[in-house]
């Protein structure tokens, strides 16, 4: 027998079964495991769809190939715990910490990851579009190749972000910190970096068309064979950024720095 037991002690539910198949008669019957203790258990290729387990403690579970599409994680703590191959499509982690995570190879497309700690993550080759990381904090995440089209990232924090030919198109960065992150042959284009942190950013052969850079600071951040065709600079702070061999057709609002 398999008992489910939350913080406090108190048993959740209870099942003839290893913690895979407890789980997965948990989230059949809709049972609430809100602030469940879970931390290490196997829950590799579970099926736990709609499952409600706001703020459990999954710390250091194995959660590979499963599915948790629509599960409630809201203020969960999963640290360093193996989500590689699940599916979180709409799943809800607002405030979630998912801190040194593998997530590579994951479909979180549309979910809500609103102040959600994600330091050190590893979410190569992810498809995140329309996610909504919303001042999420991911300091020094691999985040290279992933779709991050339609993203929502206003206000987060993406220092040292290895953002490597992901696809940014159409990204809200409003005010993000992108300091020296790596956005090597991103595509970037319509994305909105209005008043975004770049400083020493790697921004070679990225592809910026149309991009809005307002008030964006680019000290010492490099755009040499990058393509900002009708790109806008109005108010940015370029003071010792690089554009050599740059694409600077029709870009807007756009002073050369001058050479230190």
């Amino acid at each position: 027998m398999t008992q489910i037991k939350n913080k406090e002690g108190t048993e959740l539910f209870s099942h003839k079964g290893d913690w895979r198949e407890t789980l997965e008669a948990a989230a059949e019957e809709g049972v609430d495991l809100t602030k469940a203790v879970l931390d290490g258990v196997d829950l590799s290729g579970a099926n736990l769809e709609n499952l409600n387990l706001r703020q459990a403690s999954l710390r250091g579970a194995n959660l590979r190939g499963s599915n948790l599409e629509h599960t409630n994680l809201a203020g969960a703590n999963l640290h360093e715990a193996q989500l590689r191959g699940s599916n979180l499509e709409h799943t809800d982690l607002r405030e979630v910490v998912l801190a040194g995570c593998n997530l590579e190879g994951c479909n979180l497309e549309g979910a809500r990851l609103v102040g959600a700690n994600l330091v050190g993550i590893n979410a190569q080759g992810s498809n995140l579009e329309r996610v909504d990381l919303a001042r999420a904090n991911l300091d020094g995440a691999n985040l290279e190749g992933c779709n991050l089209e339609d993203a929502r990232m206003s206000e987060a924090n993406l220092t040292r972000v290895n953002l490597r030919r992901s696809n940014l198109e159409g990204v809200d960065l409003d005010g993000a910190n992108l300091a020296r992150a790596d956005l090597r042959s991103a595509n970037l284009e319509k994305a909105d970096l209005r008043d975004s942190r770049l400083e020493g950013a790697n921004l070679r052969d990225a592809n910026l068309e149309r991009a809005q850079l307002d008030r964006a600071n680019l000290t010492n951040a490099c755009f040499d064979g990058a393509n900002l065709e009708r790109a806008s600079f109005a108010a940015a702070t370029l003071t010792g950024a690089s554009f050599h061999g740059a694409n600077l057709e029709r870009v807007k609002g756009f002073i050369m720095p001058e050479p230190e």
